[in-house]
């Protein structure tokens, strides 16, 4: 029985070792992967920044483009406006260093004294406004042809 047991653990520890090669050539395979993923989105960030600039010089609403797959690339513009506090000149009208003026706190506290007002704050307040370009994937649509009504219709 003694030439039995060297045999199992031979076994054992060839089918250990197929696991670890196994596993280490998986783990590097994943991590290749990532690699390569994040080239590619280095890659479109910089493709995406080229199509915003030759979107912007065609001066059209829309672009359409034929995929190979059959859908359409849609390339459109989108308008963000956001409401921007100029808090240094804020600060500079209150006479108060602009530190004090971080948390929503600090502005009812200044409100709550008088120091501050709604057109204070409605005169240091901007709109930005921001054109950027959406890219997105569309199914080709087919024209529907218009049914035609019922021979029993046109009876009727």
């Amino acid at each position: 029985m003694s030439t039995v047991e060297p045999r199992l653990s031979l076994v054992e520890t060839e089918d250990e070792q197929a696991r670890r090669l196994k596993l280490e050539e998986k783990v590097l395979r994943y991590f290749q992967n990532k690699e390569i993923a994040k080239e590619r989105n280095e890659e479109n960030k910089l493709l995406f920044e080229e199509l915003e600039a030759l979107f912007a010089e065609s001066g059209e609403e829309e672009i359409i483009i034929p995929l190979p797959n059959g859908e359409n690339a849609v390339l459109s513009p989108t308008f963000r406006e956001r409401e921007v506090l100029d808090k240094e000149a804020l600060a500079d009208e209150m006479q108060v260093p602009k530190d004090e003026l971080k948390t929503p706190f600090d502005f009812s506290m200044f409100t709550a004294q008088g120091k501050l007002t709604p057109d204070m704050i409605t005169k240091h307040t901007t709109i930005e406004r921001e054109v950027k370009m959406k890219i997105t994937k569309r199914k080709a649509t087919r024209r529907r042809r218009k049914s035609r009504s019922r021979s029993s219709d046109a009876d009727v």
